[in-house]
């Protein structure tokens, strides 16, 4: 893709932005409406199925599914910012690499 100007637009609580691409075409965007219930899955793919046969793109939080963990408890990462944790953690040294390294041989 050739590098090009930024597009940016603001998309009414109450409507649609029409915004205009590179090549002219028009892109049209709904941000959800007041009272969406992500959480209802059947009632979110009907409304996602309805705009897009408008030709609109819904925007925002389209679906969450309550009952699963975020990333971070699925993956078990580090409560503390990987900038804070000290470096001799981050880097063990080459001996504690090999040994890994031997685990998956």
């Amino acid at each position: 893709m050739p590098p090009a100007r930024e597009i940016c637009a603001t998309i009414p609580s109450d409507g649609v932005a029409r915004v205009a691409m590179h090549d002219g075409s028009l892109v049209r965007f709904r941000a959800v409406p007041e009272g969406y219930d992500p959480t209802d899955r059947q009632s979110v793919l009907t409304y996602l199925q309805e705009q897009q046969s408008r030709g609109e793109i819904v925007t925002g939080l389209l679906y969450l599914d309550e009952s699963v963990g975020d990333l971070h408890e699925t993956n078990n990462t580090s409560a503390v910012p990987l900038a804070q944790v000290p470096y001799e953690q981050l880097c063990p040294g080459a001996a504690e690499l090999a040994r890994l390294q031997d685990e998956f041989r």
